[in-house]
């Protein structure tokens, strides 16, 4: 009987805490956002127990080695909390830590590794609505945290034990520092700088790899000129603009050249250089392609040239997987849904992005460039939909404010469209019983 409570109980107590945070922002606040939070919250409390009691297998990413690490860690610190902390410093340590030191207060139970995934989501709520407000408006941040709270795959990751929601929290972090950075000119604080350097460290502890695109993402935003500065000529913005291609292109060959005659020397260092060969790529690879979703089966690089030339083809798989025609299974049907999703946050992602490269260039610039070499690196490998659903949500996430405003902008379009062809003059002429 105490074996089936425990987990319960303790797993209650984190959310009752949680839950109190909550509502005490909705009687401070009362706003949208401070709603959609505790809405969001309860929703994933739900699919948690619903996952539980009908043990369902929605989508289990690493959770084994991720439990057996927390469960180790917290072992550990009861036996000695000083002595062993230092020890608790291994592979995937920046999830593993924090999920040990919960394991530490509440217990070892696999629900309040869930739960600290939906309290991860709730930041990435809040930071999301935070993009939204400094990109464009308080309405558009309203209907941006409200798209991430309806967002099927969304309640998924909140209630799985793994790493994935954690990352988009940093990631979106980041880029709410940077972006806050155009409100604080006048202030000199030294703030942002901290949590965007805080967010891009921690989340290179989480993925690796991340180091080089948010170090990219920063450097395009340090070097791009406001849209507003046009004094300078042709010339000079040429040389300009060829400086900055040089040092990203010389920068990506020193990474590749270095993972490559480099010696890892720690699990960190080898997991941001295990792709800078052609043979780690395949054997990546070969991996994906053991689950029933494969998408990219044979595919075998034999040099950069073809890693290129697969990128566009495995750029539109990585994105709108899984496709109809790889439904297999009832739950690829599910991921359907996702794929559509996609669909429409590209969709109108494309029709957003202007006005926002309009108000903020530099800004756009570097989300832009974050994406676009993102998705095109992760795509040469994965192979899978299952893996491509995961770790696409490193970039759709940041989609989703400026999908937003795509979408408000369409229908402001339609409505002037509709007066300018209908005049209320007009309208106004109409029988009130219709067009009879």
């Amino acid at each position: 009987m105490h074996a089936f409570l425990d987990p319960w109980l303790s797993c209650l107590t984190f959310a009752a805490i949680i839950i109190a945070f909550l509502l005490c922002q909705v009687q401070r606040r009362e706003d949208t956002l401070a709603w959609i939070l505790v809405g969001y919250f309860c929703i994933c409390i739900v699919l948690i127990a619903i996952k539980w009691y009908l043990r369902l297998d929605l989508a289990v990413y690493d959770v084994e080695k991720y439990q057996s690490a927390g469960i180790q860690i917290a072992a550990s610190l009861r036996a000695d909390f000083l002595g062993n902390l230092r020890y608790a410093i291994k592979p995937y340590a920046a999830y593993t830590l924090p999920l040990g030191l919960l394991y530490y207060v509440f217990g070892p139970s696999e629900l309040l590794g869930q739960l600290l995934n939906t309290v991860m989501a709730l930041g990435v709520i809040i930071n999301l609505h935070r993009l939204a407000c400094i990109w464009f408006n308080r309405r558009v941040a309203d209907h941006t945290a409200l798209l991430f709270a309806v967002y099927p795959y969304g309640w998924i990751l909140s209630t799985t034990l793994n790493r994935d929601m954690m990352i988009a929290f940093c990631i979106t972090l980041f880029f709410r520092a940077l972006s806050g950075l155009r409100l604080r000119e006048g202030l000199r604080s030294k703030w942002p700088w901290l949590t965007i350097l805080g967010s891009l460290g921690y989340m290179t502890l989480l993925r690796a790899p991340l180091i080089i695109l948010g170090g990219l993402a920063l450097f395009i935003y340090v070097m791009a000129r406001p849209d507003v500065v046009r004094r300078n000529g042709r010339l000079y913005r040429t040389v300009r603009f060829t400086f900055i291609v040089m040092v990203m292109l010389l920068g990506s060959t020193s990474f590749f050249v270095f993972g490559k005659y480099y010696t890892a020397q720690s699990p960190l260092e080898n997991e941001a250089t295990q792709f800078c060969e052609v043979g780690n790529m395949n054997q990546r690879l070969r991996i994906s392609e053991d689950a029933g979703s494969a998408y990219l089966q044979g595919v075998n690089y034999s040099s950069y040239q073809d890693v290129i030339k697969a990128m566009p083809l495995a750029t539109f798989y990585f994105v709108f997987s899984p496709l109809p025609w790889q439904v297999t299974s009832p739950k690829q049907a599910l991921g359907v849904l996702d794929s559509t999703w996609m669909m429409l946050i590209c969709w109108y992602f494309l029709k957003g992005i202007k006005p926002l490269y309009r108000s903020n260039r530099k800004l756009a610039l570097a989300l832009l460039t974050f994406l676009l070499v993102g998705l095109t690196t992760s795509s040469v490998l994965q192979a899978n939909a299952g893996s491509a659903m995961r770790h696409r949500t490193m970039f759709s996430f940041l989609m989703f404010p400026i999908a937003v405003h795509g979408l408000s902008r369409r229908r402001q379009l339609s409505r002037s469209a509709l007066k300018r062809r209908f005049p209320a003059s007009e309208i106004n002429r109409w029988p009130a019983g219709g067009c009879g």
